[in-house]
């Protein structure tokens, strides 16, 4: 369900992030343009996953996007 969910948003042009924590999860996550595993997750969905959070809960993936923008800008400013 989640697999066929990514790959009606990717077939529309949209870049497509989900988020999983089982083994029926895993291929969604792999599909996805980016996978991400939450802490408490299966191996295989950490091995399909392009994140592995390591703290419990959503809202880090705020403080994961913010951060690497900061990151990004200053590579980008200092090049």
């Amino acid at each position: 369900h989640k697999y066929e969910i990514v790959k009606k948003l990717q077939e529309k042009k949209h870049i497509c992030g989900m988020t999983g924590d089982g083994v029926n999860d895993a291929p969604a996550l792999k599909k996805a343009d980016i996978g991400i595993a939450v802490a408490d997750a299966t191996d295989a969905a950490r091995g399909a996953s392009d994140i592995v959070l390591t703290e419990p809960g959503l809202s880090v993936i705020i403080s994961a996007v913010l951060t690497s923008r900061a990151i990004f800008q200053r590579m980008k400013n200092y090049t």
